[in-house]
């Protein structure tokens, strides 16, 4: 009865933001985005201000650049510990170097969305590139997301994950920052894993571009040792300038 009346109310949440659904609104938001986004023709000026100011900088200045070149040091070296400790430990921690291909579709029979991806993972560090389709009856929305670097933590069986990075629409033409946040839980031998997402853009005007929550997991039912094969499920939540919200099943 509770997975019953739990599918009955996602169902009508799947209704009730259908409604307000709209790739078109989705789009002409972003093109006013674009229209308002001025460039700064001071740059150059700004750069030579800069560069004289470096030349004359106090010592107070020059104490401070050096506690945050310090500090920059300091995180590099942890950072290149932490992963000499991840890459030896290779062997007890899966996927710590590998690549994954994901052809991801979602629906909730009114909209769907397609999210074809490929991931590069070695030790703590990553690189997660997609191409985003979200498809309804007003229109196509299609952009091109790079998460450039991802951080993990591996934790035993656990890896905490957070990324920069950027998605570009190509319809409109315009560009925004986004990050990452999550995790990745392998049990049952590593052959079940259960992942979390949350991707964010930055703000503009009190309102993000897009929020994202994915929470999918996959079971692995082929492995010859380099190939693997994992069928996935889950459920995607979208969140389009605080206006236009997706609820897809994966």
């Amino acid at each position: 009865m509770g997975t019953i009346r739990t599918l009955l109310i996602l169902c009508f949440i799947v209704i009730c933001t259908n409604a307000l659904s709209q790739v078109k609104n989705i789009k002409e938001t972003s093109r006013d985005d674009k229209k308002t986004t001025i460039p700064n023709s001071d740059s150059r000026s700004y750069s030579n201000s800069s560069s004289s100011f470096s030349a004359n900088q106090s010592f107070g200045e020059s104490l401070g650049a050096g506690i945050i070149s310090g500090i920059f040091k300091g995180f590099c070296f942890i950072t290149v510990e932490a992963q000499k400790a991840a890459l030896q430990n290779r062997d007890k921690i899966p996927n710590l170097i590998s690549l994954e291909t994901n052809l991801d579709y979602g629906t909730n029979f009114e909209e769907i969305t397609f999210n074809p991806s490929i991931r590069a993972n070695w030790g703590i560090f990553a690189s997660d590139f997609r191409y985003s389709l979200l498809h309804d009856n007003t229109g196509s929305l299609q952009s091109l997301d790079w998460q450039v670097l991802v951080a993990r933590i591996p934790i035993k069986t656990l890896k905490l994950n957070y990324g920069i990075g950027f998605t570009s629409l190509l319809d409109p033409k315009i560009t925004y920052f986004e990050s990452s946040t999550g995790f990745d839980l392998n049990i049952c031998e590593s052959r079940l894993n259960i992942m979390a997402n949350y991707r964010w853009t930055a703000r503009k005007d009190e309102e993000r571009y897009r929020q994202e929550f994915k929470f999918t997991t996959d079971y692995q039912i082929m492995n010859n040792g380099v190939f693997h094969l994992s069928p996935m499920i889950g459920i995607t939540y979208q969140e389009y300038f605080k206006k236009d919200r997706y609820m897809l099943f994966n």
